[in-house]
């Protein structure tokens, strides 16, 4: 059955939690995230304190929300479209995440940049090792492939690797698209190459500022 319409309330309510969502992201980017309170990002929307209360408990739910709904979507469509026994099926996992990262580049960057806060970047790491986990026990490895270790080990190894990839990649003046750091990141685990072969070509990256 189809879900019924969402009402006038159920469209305002949306555009309320949106509003506090953008507004909470444009001060962090600006100013950091210790940096701001409730009271700014309520001017910021302008709205009252009691009405970020109805739908936030703080601003690090709000960014966490923000990230969170995002990410189990596109989970939700990479499940749909990849067929786990496909060969190099951890190079489309792996080029899902740096699309969505690509897309939306100012939450990524809160989340692993220097804007963030560390608690917001430990529960997103948390986030992304249960989905490694969850993608190891689905996806069968390669014949030539096998890691001997424990699965856990491997999702935190392959967690830390990523994130560290995404806040260099995000963080760092450089012209590396999405489908060049799958490949690349896809190379250095795995050690074979990508299914795209166009994506090793190496770009020319910008001198730092």
């Amino acid at each position: 059955m189809n879900a019924p319409a969402p009402t006038r309330h159920d469209r305002r309510r949306l555009r309320t939690r949106q509003l506090l969502a953008q507004s909470t992201l444009d001060l962090i980017l600006e100013k950091g995230y210790d940096a701001i309170t409730i009271q700014d990002i309520t001017e910021r929307a302008d709205l009252g304190r009691g009405t970020f209360y109805l739908h936030f408990r703080d601003k690090e739910e709000v960014v966490w929300t923000m990230f969170r709904e995002s990410f189990e979507k596109l989970e939700q469509e990479a499940h749909r479209k990849i067929d786990r026994s496909t060969p190099q099926a951890e190079y489309y996992g792996l080029l899902n995440i740096y699309n969505h990262a690509a897309n939306n580049r100012d939450v990524y960057r809160l989340m692993f940049g220097r804007q963030g806060s560390a608690m917001l970047t430990a529960r997103v790491q948390d986030l992304l090792a249960e989905t490694i986990l969850y993608d190891i026990r689905t996806t069968p490895l390669p014949p030539d492939v096998d890691f001997h270790l424990p699965e856990e080990f491997e999702a935190q190894l392959l967690t830390g690797i990523l994130s560290r990839l995404l806040f260099w990649w995000l963080e760092t003046p450089n012209d590396y698209t999405a489908v060049q750091m799958a490949a690349m990141t896809y190379r250095a685990i795995y050690r074979r190459e990508a299914p795209s072969v166009h994506a090793h070509r190496r770009p020319t990256t910008a001198s730092p500022p």
